[in-house]
């Protein structure tokens, strides 16, 4: 072999000597607009989303252009993603007693909005897409299941009308974490419309980003008058904006998660750029995994069109040959940033991995007493989250490399992955 093809982990040259751009989606396309969007908020010195000196209206807008995006009635802004589960779960009243099925491959503030309603989570397995099996998710209902719990990981959707078709045949209800999903469709149904109610976060990491914030979701007027009580003060307004007491089912307790008109004015105008920011990752890699077709294998995606292409899986046969090639792979200069996390072996992952989640593994609540030791939840307390919960997944993580796909990779970029993939699979693979 010559040196030229001699892998750089060995002493050879890699393929590139500069790192590639990092993985934040949305902010990666922040220009005059964002500033100019701000700035408007700010001269108005009115922040709060219902009243001040010059109110702008910046959240309702969103509210109504992301709803009309999504394809769906009712949108609430709110100040996080994770306040957005919280509202979704409380919405659909779940609390002690119940249960709802999540799958093992998630992010951490995903299962933590469960235990915090004093519910039990069940984990359900993974099928090749990294999705939730359906066919594992029959076999963990119980007359205490009130929710199936829907995460599209890494923007892409699995099998979401059989885990719809499954809810309906159950009466159970379904909630689609979308956090990293937006933008993303399967057979032209956008995330989020699948569901009874979905949230969505606009976090820094996120295809569009606003720093922070989040949205809920949903088609039923009922549910979203109990979110929009549980995201403010515990009770909904009426169209003066006035609050509503008269109405038992929405004398609730708010958490105050609202967003601010600040968030919002910078939001509508990452809205305005998702498809184009999407657009991006998913051509990027596209192109990148036709070019590898019969060399690699990579994550099952069930409508590549439909796919937001934030993220990049590539299955291997052995546990050793992906620490291998993840490892050869950052030596050629295949990496996000210099030292970035990505690429990275899955199971090293941190807290999307359920087992990596020490407060979930030991049952732990936010107080003294947990949900698992509430005398509702008696017959869920058995419910074990220790490695091998997830057997699919577990094997899928053990064999398994994720890497970032920027929003702005150039044809340069692109090829020298390729390039890179290519040179380390000639020798890790053969």
């Amino acid at each position: 072999m010559s040196m030229n093809g001699k892998l750089a982990i060995e002493g050879g040259t890699a393929v590139r000597s500069r790192p590639l751009p990092q993985e934040w989606c949305g902010a990666h396309y922040m220009d005059e607009q964002e500033i100019e969007a701000a700035t408007r908020v700010c001269k108005s010195k009115t922040l709060f989303r219902y009243y001040g000196l010059d109110l702008q209206n910046e959240v309702s807008k969103l509210e109504q252009e992301f709803a009309t995006y999504i394809g769906i009635k009712y949108a609430l802004a709110v100040s996080s993603g994770t306040g957005a589960l919280q509202v979704a779960l409380g919405a659909l009243g779940v609390g002690p007693g119940d249960e709802v099925l999540i799958p093992g491959y998630f992010w951490v503030a995903t299962v933590g909005a469960v235990v915090r309603s004093g519910a039990i989570p069940v984990l359900v397995d993974c099928d090749d897409s990294f999705s939730m099996d359906p066919k594992d998710a029959v076999r963990k209902i119980t007359p205490r299941t009130k929710v199936i719990l829907v995460v599209h990981m890494g923007g892409v959707i699995g099998r979401i009308k059989d885990i719809v078709a499954l809810a309906k045949q159950h009466k159970l209800k379904i909630i689609e974490d979308s956090a990293q999903a937006n933008g993303a469709s399967q057979h032209g149904v956008k995330a989020g419309a699948f569901g009874d109610m979905a949230i969505f976060s606009f976090q820094m990491n996120k295809h569009m980003t606003s720093g922070e914030g989040g949205m809920v979701v949903t088609n039923d007027p009922h549910l979203y008058r109990r979110a929009f009580a549980i995201h403010d003060l515990g009770y909904a307004r009426n169209e003066a904006g006035r609050l509503v007491f008269d109405d038992p089912s929405l004398q609730l307790w708010g958490i105050g998660c609202r967003m601010s008109e600040l968030t919002a004015a910078v939001a509508r105008v990452q809205l305005g750029k998702l498809d184009r920011i999407t657009g991006a990752m998913r051509s990027a890699k596209n192109k990148i995994k036709q070019a590898l077709a019969g060399t690699l294998t990579f994550r099952e995606v069930p409508d590549p069109k439909g796919d937001a292409g934030s993220f990049l899986l590539t299955v291997f046969p052995t546990r050793e040959q992906s620490l291998k090639f993840t490892e050869a792979l950052r030596a050629e200069g295949i990496v996000a940033a210099k030292d970035g996390l990505y690429p990275i072996h899955m199971d090293q992952w941190g807290l999307h991995i359920y087992y990596n989640v020490a407060s979930l593994v030991n049952k732990r609540g936010i107080s003294t007493v947990s949900p698992w030791q509430l005398a509702e939840n008696r017959a869920s307390a058995g419910v074990s989250y220790a490695k091998g919960a997830c057997p699919h997944l577990d094997d899928l993580l053990s064999r398994t490399m994720i890497a970032c796909v920027a929003s702005v990779l150039t044809d340069t970029d692109v090829q020298d992955i390729i390039k890179a993939y290519r040179k380390v699979a000639a020798v890790v693979c053969k």
